[in-house]
């Protein structure tokens, strides 16, 4: 009776195997453009930042500064009274007695005001990077926290099949214990791996509560909120990166480290300009009317400027200061340089060896895990396999399952870092994409 009864458990395992199945990515598509879900999530992101909106607003503020340091100095009216007694009002009787109205005016050296409205104009640049650094850096968060919680959402699908597998492992070892083809420590056993594959899922849905909380304190909705993922990870293809010289050419046009850097070279020029225009005195003019009553009226004209007395301590030393400035700037821009030469040059590596990682996936590692799970179930429910031996081998098909995932994940992760360090690269890899086969484009991009 025991032969029949095992080629039953065989076939009732292989329909088993059958209907859970191991998934596999070998036929995955692409991932649709623009994640409708993700995009949602960024854009509630934004306009919830209060860091962005703070950042926008000194933005504005530095633009009205601008007007400002070009304009001129203010003008002086100035009404004076000169009379010669203490006694008596002398206007009109005594001729150095008057009534004066004088009127007078600064001119800056020709050029101080230009490089002054340069200076400020630099301050709204970089406050205006600011801004998109801040943007750039919400984006890339919310990416992220949404990849994350496609991870985690399809690492809870793959328990879901572990447990359905256990549970049926419980079955098989029952029924090969009542059988006499097993025994009850068997059954103990299975039944305590199924008691602890299921705890896996209570830290699994910790995990993605937390998630779901990171993803709503960003859009500032109640921690709760559940969140919806538009596409499975498993839909999306392995992305390609753009090369080390497109995302470096990216990065220095458009990089706001960069062009902050950038900034500050021209700021100190700026300053360095004016600090040697400052040797060069403003003029000041003034003109004036004094009524003397009876008496004919009097005017006066003054022409004045500063001396540059204390050239030594003031000029030449902003002179000195801007220089220094204009160096640091300098050594800033090539440290950010080569912070983008290596973080694109580490891309591309990590992406080659993810890549290489992903073909073997592909060319036949997950099919040979599930298959390997399956044989070893049916050697079991014939009485030629351990049963310490599908444990292993049901666990490793899981396993190879979710590292697939992980690698997909974190070359998604590499496309969001270039896309977050290179703006507009996603962009462009669209643009790459739409001549060759296999690129896809950048969720929520």
């Amino acid at each position: 009776m025991s032969q029949p009864l095992s080629q039953r458990l065989f076939a009732s395992i292989t329909l088993a195997l059958i209907s859970v199945g191991f998934p596999s990515f070998a036929e995955a598509g692409d991932d649709v453009s623009g994640d409708a879900a993700l995009r949602e999530l960024v854009q509630e992101a934004l306009q919830a930042r209060s860091e962005l909106a703070q950042l926008t607003a000194q933005a504005r503020a530095a633009q009205a500064r601008v007007p400002q340091a070009e304009a001129w100095p203010e003008p002086m009216l100035q009404v004076g009274v000169q009379n010669d007694s203490f006694k008596r009002w002398q206007v009109g009787t005594m001729e150095t007695s008057w009534v004066s109205f004088m009127a007078s005016q600064t001119f800056p050296f020709p050029g101080k005001l230009g490089l002054r409205g340069e200076i400020a104009q630099s301050e709204v640049r970089t406050s205006e990077l600011a801004v998109e650094r801040v943007r750039l850096s919400t984006i890339a968060e919310v990416r992220r926290g949404y990849l994350s919680l496609q991870l985690i959402r399809e690492r809870s699908v793959l328990l879901e099949r572990l447990i359905k597998l256990s549970g049926r492992v419980v079955e098989v070892a029952r029924l090969r214990s009542l059988s006499g083809m097993g025994s009850q420590s068997e059954v103990l056993r299975a039944q305590v791996e199924l008691s602890r594959v299921t705890q896996r899922g209570h830290l699994l849905a910790a995990d993605e509560a937390l998630q779901v909380q990171r993803l709503n304190q960003l859009r500032r909705k109640p921690l709760d909120t559940a969140i919806e993922t538009g596409s499975p990870l498993s839909s999306l293809s392995m992305p390609e990166l753009l090369s080390e010289e497109r995302a470096l050419e990216l990065g220095r046009q458009r990089s706001p480290e960069l062009l902050r850097a950038q900034v500050g070279s021209t700021r100190a020029q700026s300053s360095a300009a004016l600090a040697r225009r400052s040797y060069f005195p403003d003029v000041s003019v003034s003109a004036g009317v004094m009524l003397r009553g009876r008496l004919e009226p009097m005017w006066a004209l003054n022409v004045g400027v500063p001396l540059p007395v204390f050239a030594g301590i003031r000029q030449a030393r902003a002179v000195e200061e801007a220089s220094a400035q204009g160096e640091a700037a300098l050594r800033d821009t090539e440290a950010v340089e080569q912070q983008l030469v290596l973080r694109a040059h580490q891309r591309a590596a990590s992406m080659k060896a993810l890549r290489a990682v992903w073909r073997s996936y592909q060319d036949g590692l997950l099919v040979q895990a599930a298959a390997a799970a399956e044989s070893t179930m049916s050697q079991y429910a014939a009485g030629q396999a351990q049963f310490a031996a599908v444990l292993e081998a049901n666990a490793l098909s899981i396993a190879e399952t979710e590292a697939s995932l992980e690698v997909l994940a974190s070359a998604w992760r590499l496309v969001i870092a270039q896309d977050e360090l290179s703006p507009g690269a996603a962009d462009d890899s669209r643009r790459v994409g739409a001549s060759t086969p296999s690129p896809s484009p950048s969720p929520g991009m």
